[in-house]
């Protein structure tokens, strides 16, 4: 008889064929709206060729039988020169919320922390917190050009997520041609790149969510199970500081563990504990501390604003759950009390789900699902150019980087978005096929969890295509799957054999 997580991964399997689908439909739908709209110019040209004459390389290199080293060195090359292209070739500035963290940051450094306070805006939305203190530490060390040192520093993240997927790509596949096709991917990966440019959180917090997974990976047949899960979850408690993503990755453990561990019942409660410490235990530690330096007034964890509001704006018919004017204005209406907006976001959260009718809700999720993972560059480009078209601040900014005028060299929204979505698409499409493999490989399971849990909380809450950016990864380990041809690595009883 078939062991609880080969059931369970067949199930997985056969969920994903159907949903999936709907992903591959959206983003073909928003390929067709691109065209429309943009064009195949100069960049999209040499864009495709750069890709072709890498790829070249990089098989070049393998037929030849070069070491793996020397492979993934030339793989972190060819990485680091389209960053360094991408960094120079548009001065972009802080949009947005990061915009507005931005000027936080340099208020904290003149000593007020209005922001961390009350209602302020960091008190709403504490998870941008550190990141101000981030920004703050950046412009008082690097306070000649602060705005390039913090892309630069994005560079060496976005680096390190390479470094990082190809170590977690050797747990995963034991074909060395697929690691360092898995690393070739991460290389090109167009967000993975884009994001360089703009001043997001992830970017920070990519890395050491990566480093979390790839701690959990080697937990799974070693020996040290305890201290790796443990390790794990320190890390994903930091990530967890510059974007919110911990209580989803910490159920997928749990889940991950209770399935395909082998382990005793007493031995997984002690595993479940280690999990939850070691991310509770840190998180606690950073809130508490800067309570006590009185920067922050609430812990990390207890925004002024109620969560419920994000729920609200989720559940928008006419925004497809994305942000909308009319949500927004509820926290302001109920004259910024936590329990007033609460009680009022719930109650047209309420009317809206009950009273709606079953038709209208079915379209709103599944369009909502859709929009989410359809987009290739999951946001990036607006966040990469808006700055210099509607910030009212611009000038300054451009001050900074000593520009008159803003340079754009690349216009990814006119020629380029196109160009970028198809090669997600030829990624979704590996990925779906790849669902089709008879052999189960149960580590991949963990991405297809993360990619549910993520799902979830999207049509949940509002959603952004920035919010799942922070998995794109998955795609990549996801769509090697379809070239993986190895031999059988679990048994037929569905058990995860030691491959240590």
């Amino acid at each position: 008889m078939k062991g609880t997580n080969y059931k369970f991964s067949i199930f997985l399997n056969n969920a994903l064929k159907f949903l999936f689908l709907f992903v591959i439909v959206g983003s073909i739908y928003k390929l067709t709206k691109d065209f429309k709209s943009s064009e195949f110019g100069a960049f999209s040209l040499a864009f495709s060729i750069s890709i072709g004459l890498m790829a070249f390389i990089l098989f070049y290199l393998m037929r030849k039988k070069y070491s793996e080293k020397i492979i993934f060195i030339v793989i972190l090359i060819m990485g680091l020169i389209i960053r360094l292209i991408w960094l120079y070739s548009i001065d972009s500035i802080p949009t947005s919320d990061f915009n507005r963290m931005y000027i936080c940051a340099e208020d904290f450094l003149q000593g007020t922390t209005y922001m961390f306070k009350g209602t302020g805006y960091m008190a709403r939305f504490p998870h941008m917190s550190i990141t101000v203190l981030y920004f703050a530490l950046i412009q008082k060390i690097f306070y000649l050009n602060p705005l390039i040192a913090i892309r630069s520093f994005n560079i060496v993240f976005s680096m390190l997520n390479i470094v990082i997927l190809y170590f977690i790509s050797k747990e995963i596949f034991k074909d060395k041609k697929n690691v360092l096709l898995a690393s070739f991917v991460a290389s090109i990966y167009p967000p993975m790149i884009i994001y360089n440019n703009a001043y997001a959180s992830e970017n920070i917090a990519m890395p050491i969510f990566l480093l979390s997974i790839y701690l959990f990976l080697r937990a799974i047949n070693s020996e040290k199970k305890l201290r790796l899960l443990i390790l794990s979850s320190i890390a994903l408690s930091l990530a967890n500081l510059f974007r919110p993503i911990g209580y989803i990755v910490i159920v997928a453990y749990l889940l991950y563990v209770s399935i395909y561990f082998k382990d005793k019942l007493k031995s997984k409660l002690i595993l479940f504990t280690g999990i939850v410490l070691g991310f509770v235990i840190p998180t606690f530690i950073v809130s508490y501390s800067l309570i006590f330096l009185n920067v922050l007034e609430r812990p990390l964890w207890q925004p002024t604003e109620p969560p419920s509001i994000s729920i609200l704006k989720g559940t928008n018919f006419e925004s497809y759950g994305h942000w909308n004017e009319e949500d927004a204005k509820v926290f302001g209406q109920c004259d910024e009390d936590y329990e007033k907006a609460d009680k009022r976001a719930k109650e047209i959260i309420k009317d809206r789900l009950l009273n709606s009718k079953k038709t209208d809700l079915l379209k709103h999720y599944v369009v909502k699902y859709a929009l989410q993972w359809r987009t290739g560059e999951y946001g990036g480009i607006c966040w990469v150019e808006d700055g210099l078209e509607t910030e009212m601040n611009r000038e300054k900014y451009l001050k900074i980087l000593g520009q008159n005028d803003g340079k754009e060299l690349i216009k990814l929204s006119k020629d380029g978005e196109s160009a970028v979505q198809i090669v997600y698409i030829i990624i979704i499409l590996l990925t779906y096929i790849g669902l089709y493999k008879k052999e189960r490989n149960y580590k991949l399971d963990l991405m297809y969890i993360l990619f549910c849990g993520f799902s979830i909380q999207c049509l949940i809450t509002e959603a952004q295509d920035r919010y799942t950016y922070i998995v794109s990864w998955i795609f990549i380990l996801l769509a090697i799957n379809f070239f993986d041809d190895r031999n059988k690595l679990f048994s037929k009883k569905g058990e995860i054999k030691n491959e240590g």
